[in-house]
């Protein structure tokens, strides 16, 4: 079958289609719920000559609202404040209506939560990406939103005929603590040729390093506490070198600040916070030197592979999740005990004292994720699994 119009359902950033949409009216338009693999592999597709169609959500709309730009249509629903008390009912059917009423060749859902449950719904030839490992998310966060959440993973993991996952690990996790036994296939997030070829200003020799940390969200799993503690430890040798916050919570009087001064810790640390994606980008590519990523857990962070992309060094833990597997079990980046503030510290400290070395696995990174990691590559993992499903040929 000759595929025309793909269907995507997941989170998304808008501002990231502006030059594709007609400019807004009298009202902006909604931000989105934020979402870089659906807005990256909008972005391909489209470039590929795909008609698009965007199905998404966004807590600023009351009632459904549609966008018509070249090629690209994006239809957005509410998303409520106390939706897991319903298990995202009301948003779920606003997915299923908009995907009946507009309905694509091939329809694509990332996640396996409100999005996935919209599209097997609808009864039409899908494909359901898992991006996470949905019981390991809950044991490092037991709370009623994330038990809510496991219980939909649950039951579209145990639907789903065609299921694609972001890495072994998350393969793995459906397999043994969820029972899926149908075929899955890896495909992982992917970045564009635009992330490889940003040029990163030269400094001097004797410059002070400049840590980062690329965090959504300010929780036991993100793990921030052990990154700014580590941060300490090497200021007592290095007191010029600075880090930077990056990511929802770690903003201005947000949690992560408010943790800092809590603690007396908040001594060169910039708390920028949730930034458009081009800015984040943009500021990781000319101030970051290092960056540590301290999560307890990873299914296959786009925070590991987007410095990465850059050649900028990598810090992760040696036991979360698919962070290993991200960072080629340690030849692409260093891996530590990220329970241990003192292990990160040494790290950090290695690579703040040694130019050369940060170079050099900064290159190394580069090269992996450049053939492992790029957009072209997942693009054609995609359109190929697409076909398999209309085809009958998924195995």
């Amino acid at each position: 079958m000759d595929i025309q119009t793909i269907g995507l359902m997941g989170g998304i950033e808008t501002a990231a289609f502006q030059d594709i949409l007609p400019p807004p009216g009298k009202h902006p338009y909604p931000k989105g719920l934020g979402g870089s693999p659906v807005n990256l592999m909008a972005r391909e597709l489209h470039q590929r000559g795909y008609n698009l169609i965007l199905y998404t959500l966004d807590s600023s709309v009351d009632t459904e609202m549609t966008i018509k730009g070249e090629r690209l249509t994006i239809h957005f629903g509410p998303y409520r404040p106390k939706r897991a008390r319903d298990f995202f009912a009301a948003e779920i059917k606003v997915l299923t209506q908009a995907v009946l009423k507009y309905p694509p060749d091939i329809l694509h859902a990332h996640w396996t939560y409100e999005f996935a449950l919209a599209a097997q719904a609808t009864g039409l030839p899908h494909l359901v990406t898992a991006h996470d490992a949905p019981f390991n998310i809950l044991k490092l966060n037991f709370i009623p939103y994330r038990i809510a959440r496991t219980l939909m993973a649950c039951k579209v993991i145990w639907k789903a005929q065609y299921l694609s996952v972001v890495s072994p690990y998350v393969a793995d996790h459906l397999k043994k603590l969820m029972f899926y036994r149908r075929s899955t296939r890896v495909i992982t997030n992917g970045l564009p040729e635009s992330t490889f070829n940003r040029v990163r200003p030269a400094k001097p020799n004797n410059a002070p390093p400049t840590f980062a940390t690329i965090l959504v969200g300010w929780s036991g799993r993100k793990n921030g506490e052990v990154a700014i503690q580590a941060f300490s430890l090497i200021r007592k040798t290095r007191p010029d070198c600075r880090l930077i916050m990056f990511g929802s919570g770690h903003g201005i009087n947000e949690e992560a600040e408010l943790w800092a001064k809590n603690q007396g810790l908040q001594e060169a640390i910039e708390f920028v916070g949730q930034l458009p994606y081009e800015q984040l980008m943009q500021r990781i590519c000319n101030e970051v030197d290092i960056v540590v990523h301290p999560a307890l857990e990873e299914s296959q962070g786009m925070a590991l592979i987007e410095p990465m992309a850059m050649g900028i060094p990598v810090i992760g833990g040696q036991n979360s999740g698919a962070v290993p597997w991200t960072l080629a079990n340690g030849k692409a980046g260093m891996l530590v005990d990220i329970t241990q503030p003192e292990q990160i510290a040494k790290a950090m400290l290695q690579l703040a004292n040694d130019k050369n070395e940060r170079q050099r696995l900064g290159q190394v990174g580069l090269a992996h994720v450049k053939k492992h990691f790029h957009i072209s590559v997942v693009t054609d993992a995609y359109l190929k699994a697409y076909q398999d499903i209309l085809e009958g040929n998924w195995i």
